[in-house]
Parts: structure tokens; sequence; C-alpha cells
């Protein structure tokens, strides 16, 4: 398992709190409606003001401790549903109706109450919330290539998914498993094999496919009319994003970019950023999205499906320890890394490297 998390009894280490995470996408925050979300174990409101801001705060009202996202939004303020205490992006209660009309302010003779707050940060269609108490600017928020370029086509996927989030960069960085869960769709074996460049570095792991003649998908036709080789490159971005590119020449590529945010030590949240450009023109390329969407859906879903059997077989027996072979360094270099980001530290020096690994498909 994950050294990301502790225990389900333990709380999460304050390293792993000082991370920006996907709080949810901008489409799934609606104009007069609180969210929910939940990160590493707390539980958050996120609610959007008149003039488009976002606020975040704990969700509990510092009252009763009533659930704040149950409630509703009025004047700019989250209002508690049990006793309609008003709350403003601050997370400042500026409106007690049991104590009269006037508002909480230091001239108030009420005494002051107020619920923390998360920094926000609003960025290529999603929205991001700081879960630390250091400060967020020490940290960046991971940007999505293509997201505001014409030449790009892109969309989301949000998934669920019973596992934490090294066992899910582990899946999105393996190879080796998608000729069996994505047989006939993405992959199919075919008995050769695989060579690949392993970089472990301070906060990253990147893996170099070389094998021009690899091919993904029955998509060929539409990513790779002109029969160019495939690069293909995996890359871990500490603490929780991975990054997959194909590209085939300059004009054709196909990213799949997944932002994991920990609910707790058991679930995850996956953001999954699609972006592709094909040599194809525009109103092909939109023709063929439902087509593109439906194929990658059907894809995640196979992972979706595959992570709860590999959760089901985790819990069915205490302290497992996997039996790796040299396919799996990819694997033990996650590991290695997220024990590293568990302490607050890079990398240590001793666990970096570049070596050649090799498998068959």
């Amino acid at each position: 398992m994950s050294a990301f998390l502790n225990s389900p009894l333990e709380a999460p280490c304050d390293e792993t709190l000082e991370q920006w995470y996907v709080a949810c996408a901008q489409k799934e925050l609606r104009k007069n409606k609180p969210f929910r979300a939940k990160i590493l174990g707390l539980n958050l409101v996120l609610f959007r003001q008149r003039d488009g801001q976002v606020a975040a705060l704990l969700d509990q009202c510092v009252h009763r401790g009533t659930r704040l996202s149950a409630g509703k939004i009025a004047d700019d303020c989250l209002v508690c549903p049990y006793h309609g205490w008003r709350y403003d992006a601050q997370g400042e209660v500026v409106h007690i109706p049991s104590v009269g009309e006037k508002q909480c302010s230091s001239t108030s003779r009420q005494p002051r109450y107020k619920q923390r707050h998360f920094a926000v940060q609003v960025l290529d269609g999603l929205i991001w919330v700081y879960t630390g108490k250091g400060d967020p600017q020490a940290k960046p928020v991971f940007r999505l290539p293509g997201y505001d370029d014409k030449r790009w086509q892109s969309y989301f996927m949000i998934n669920a998914f019973e596992a934490d989030v090294g066992s899910l960069v582990q899946n999105f960085m393996d190879v080796p498993h998608t000729v069996f869960v994505h047989e006939g769709i993405f992959r199919s074996s075919t008995g050769r094999t695989m060579q690949a460049t392993l970089a472990c570095r301070a906060q990253s792991i990147e893996v170099t496919y070389h094998d021009d003649g690899d091919k993904i998908g029955f998509m060929n036709w539409l990513s790779n009319p002109d029969g160019e080789p495939l690069v293909h490159t995996d890359r871990f971005y500490a603490p929780n994003v991975t990054r997959c590119d194909y590209s085939w020449g300059e004009r054709s590529a196909f990213l799949i970019i997944s932002q994991i945010t920990p609910i707790d030590s058991r679930q995850s949240r996956v953001y999954t950023y699609i972006a592709y450009r094909f040599r194809f023109p525009r109103w092909a390329l939109r023709m063929l999205r439902p087509f593109i969407h439906l194929y990658t859906r059907i894809v995640i879903r196979q992972d979706v499906k595959i992570i709860q059997a590999h959760r089901q077989g985790l819990d069915n027996v205490a302290d497992f320890k996997p039996a790796n072979v040299q396919a799996d360094a990819v694997h033990i270099g996650v590991e290695q890394l997220l024990a590293a980001v568990k302490r607050g530290e890079d990398l240590p020096q001793a666990q970096r490297r570049e070596t050649r690994i090799r498998f068959e498909l």
C-alpha cells in the first residue's frame, strides 16, 4: 500500500496537507449552490460569490457543528441550514439571527466567530484548494498544457476510485496491465519486448518507452495516418499528478493528465484531462469528438473496475508484500518518491537513478 497516507485511524501528516488539490471542476460549482468536497479526510464546502470569486470553508458551523454544505447562499454569504448563521468568504460569521439584525463586527457587543477558510485558485477549468496552513504561494499549481490553445481539443473526465494516491499513480504509469485490462481496445499482447528508460528524480518519475512500432488503441487511423513512429513518455509529478504523452511526428499528439485528489486513505477522486491534436480539420474533429469521448470513458471505466478488484485483494490479507519483477521498477520508484513526500523531503540521492528496463507485452 502507498506511503502517501497513514492508516485510516491516523490523521494525514502535515507535509501531505501542504499541497494544492483539485476540489472540483469549475462546471461542478453552480452559481447558487454550495459544493461539498472531501480532501484527505477534511470535509470542505465551496461556494461562488456574485463576482465569480470562489470561497472554501471547513464544512462545519461553529454554532452547533451542522454541515454548512447543506445550507444556501444569500448575499455572498453561506447560510447554515440549522439556525441561519451567515459566513462570508473569509469564514467570518457576519450575522446571527437569534441575536438580532445587527452585523457581527468588531464594534458589536457579540463575540466574533469564525470558521477556517482555505486559499483557492481557479485555473484551467479546475478549482484548487490549499489544505495546509503554510504559505500557499510556496507550492505551484500544476498547469494543464494546451488548455487555452486552439490547436488542441480537450475535456475532463471525473471518476471515483477505491484506491489511495500511490495505487492510482502506479496504475496510470503501468504499461504491462494495458494488454490485459484494456485488451483489444488500448493494446493487445504480441509477445514483443518493450524497452524503456526509467529516470527517478528529486520530485518526479519519468519513463520513456523505446518502441517505434507501438500502437495505441484502434484509433491509429486517426492519430497516426502517416505511420510516424510513436514517442511515448509517462511522468509522475509528486505528490499526485501523472502525465502520459503520446506523439506521432509534429502534428499529432494525445495527452492524458490525471489530477488525483485523495478523499481519505482508501478513496480518491481523479480529474482526468484529455487533450489531443490530430492532422484532421477542426470540423472533422468536432464530429469525431463523441466517439473519442466514448473511447476514453470505456478505457477509464476498465481501470476503475480493476482498481476495485485490486483494493478487494489487498483487503483480503493484511500486510501484503508485492512480488516485484523488472517491469515493476516503475512501481518501486513511485513508492520511494511517495515515502519521501510523506517525510517532507525530495527523493534521497541514493534512490535517484536512470536505468534501462525490459519486459514483454
